[in-house]
C-alpha cells in the first residue's frame, strides 16, 4: 500500500515540471533510442570473444571488466560532484556519450595492428570509460528529474522489453555472421555496424526534453572528500544497507561477466553462433520478464519483489556448474533472463527512493564507485581462481555467494515498510 502512495505523492514534484506532453515525448525517445543502442550492445557483447580468437589470455579477458572498473571508480564520484553543481546536464551528458561511442569505432583497426591486438582492445575499452563515467554520472539522476515516480517502473520495463526484443534478434544475428565470415574481418564489420547503430541512439538522446535543474547551496559548495561521502550514509540507512547488500549481492555476476566467456568458449568450445543465441534467449527470457514483473512490483512493492527475485536468481549459478553441458545452458538461460528483470526493475526503483532529491547525483556517484570497486575485484580474481581450481567449480562458489548476498536484503532490508 505504501508503493502506491508513495505514486500519488511524487505526482506533483516529479518530472522536473513538464507537462505531460513532454513527459510522454521524453519517454518514447528514451525507448527508441535503446531500440539502436541495444543493436550496438549485441554487436559489442562479442568484443571478449574477440579477445579470446585474437589469442588473448585469461588475464587480457578479465582486464576487459577490471580496468573499465578502476577508471570508473577513480572518476565517477569527481564527475558526479562536477554534475552536483552544474544546471544544464544536456551538454554533458551529450558530448561524454558521442566520446565514448566515438572511442569504439578503434575497436575496428585493432586486426590491423602487428602485434599486442588483445592489449589494444583493454586500451581501447579503458578509455572509452573515461567518458562513460561522466555520462552516467549525469544520466542516472536525470530519471528522476524527468519521470515522475509513478511511471518509472513502467518505463523501465518497456526499456527492458525493447533493449531484450532487439537484442535477442541481433544477437542471434551477429552469431550467425560471424561464424559464416572470414576472422577477422566479421568481426570488423560487425563492430562498424554496432558504431553506427550507437550513433543513432545519440541522436534521439539529443532529441530529449532535459531541463536544468535547481542547484542547492549545499550541492554548489559540494567537494569531493571522505567526510561528504561519510555523510550520506550517515544520514539514510536504506542508502547504506542498499549499497552493502547490493556490493555483496552483484559479486557473483561480475565476475561471471569474465569468467562466461572463458567458461563457454575455452572450456566448454561454444561457438560464435552459440554465442548468439546464449545471447538472444536470455534477451527472450527477459522479455516475458518484464512482462509481469511490474505488476507483481505494484501489488507487492519493489523491496519484496526484489528479494524473491534475488534468490532465484542464484540457482543459474549453481545449475551451470553443475550441468557443464551447452544445451542444457541455453535452457537455464532462458530462466535467469526471466528473473533479472525483476531485480533490475525493482531494484533501481528502491535507489532512486532512498537517495535523497537534494544530493542525488553524489549519491548516486558514490554508489557506483562503490560498485566499480566490487567490479574490480570480483573480475581481477577470475583468472587466478580459474588457475587455482576449475572454471565449473568457481561457478558454484560464485552461486554460494550469490545466494548469501540474496539473503541480506531478507536479514538487512532496505525499505522497512515497503508492500
Amino acid at each position: 500500500m505504501r508503493t502506491k502512495l508513495c505514486y500519488a505523492e511524487a505526482e506533483h514534484r516529479s518530472g522536473g515540471g513538464m507537462t505531460v506532453q513532454t513527459v510522454n515525448q521524453n519517454i518514447r525517445y528514451l525507448v527508441i533510442e535503446l531500440f539502436w543502442a541495444a543493436i550496438a550492445t549485441a554487436g559489442y557483447s562479442f568484443a571478449a570473444a574477440f579477445v579470446i580468437r585474437l589469442g588473448g589470455s585469461n588475464i587480457m579477458v578479465g582486464l576487459l571488466t577490471s580496468a573499465a572498473a578502476v577508471v570508473n571508480m577513480l572518476t565517477t564520484v569527481p564527475f558526479a560532484a562536477l554534475m552536483e553543481r552544474t544546471s544544464h546536464r544536456k551538454p554533458w551528458i551529450i558530448g561524454s556519450l558521442i566520446a565514448f561511442r566515438m572511442l569504439h569505432i578503434g575497436l575496428v583497426f585493432v586486426p590491423w595492428l602487428p602485434a599486442y591486438q588483445a592489449e589494444a582492445i583493454v586500451i581501447i575499452l579503458l578509455v572509452a570509460n573515461l567518458p562513460v563515467a561522466l555520462f552516467n554520472a549525469g544520466w542516472l539522476p536525470m530519471f528522476a528529474e524527468i519521470i515522475p515516480v509513478h511511471r518509472r517502473a513502467k518505463l523501465f520495463s518497456a526499456r527492458n522489453v525493447t533493449s531484450g526484443a532487439t537484442m535477442m534478434v541481433a544477437t542471434y544475428a551477429c552469431g550467425w555472421l560471424l561464424d559464416r565470415g572470414t576472422f577477422p574481418s566479421n568481426y570488423q564489420w560487425l563492430f562498424l555496424g554496432a558504431f553506427v547503430m550507437s550513433m543513432l541512439s545519440t541522436w534521439y538522446v539529443n532529441k530529449m526534453d532535459i531541463p536544468p535543474v535547481a542547484i542547492s547551496d549545499t550541492a554548489a559548495n559540494t567537494r569531493v572528500s571522505w567526510a561528504q561521502m561519510r555523510s550520506l550514509f550517515a544520514g539514510s540507512r536504506g542508502y547504506t544497507a542498499i549499497t552493502i547488500n547490493t556490493v555483496i549481492f552483484n559479486l557473483a555476476p561480475w565476475a561471471a561477466i569474465a569468467l562466461q566467456p572463458i567458461y563457454f568458449v575455452r572450456e566448454l568450445g561454444a561457438s560464435d553462433a552459440w554465442l548468439g543465441i546464449w545471447f538472444a534467449i536470455t534477451n527472450g527470457g527477459a522479455i516475458i520478464g518484464n512482462l509481469f514483473w511490474p505488476k507483481l512490483m505494484e501489488r507487492y512493492g519493489f523491496q519484496r519483489i526484489m528479494t524473491i527475485a534475488a534468490i532465484l536468481s542464484s540457482a543459474y549459478f549453481f545449475a551451470i556448474g553443475i550441468f557443464p553441458n551447452l544445451t542444457i545452458i541455453l535452457v537455464l538461460s532462458v530462466l535467469i533472463g526471466i528473473i533479472n528483470p525483476g531485480i533490475d526493475v525493482s531494484h533501481f526503483n528502491i535507489l532512486l527512493q532512498v537517495c535523497a532529491p537534494e544530493r542525488r547525483a553524489m549519491a548516486m556517484g558514490v554508489f557506483v564507485t562503490i560498485m566499480n570497486a566490487g567490479l574490480f575485484v570480483a573480475s581481477i580474481a577470475v583468472a587466478p581462481m580459474i588457475d587455482w581450481l576449475s572454471a565449473g567449480v568457481v561457478v558454484i562458489i560464485l552461486g554460494v555467494i550469490r545466494l548469501l548476498g540474496a539473503l541480506l536484503f531478507v536479514f538487512n532490508p532496505v525499505l522497512r515498510n515497503d508492500g
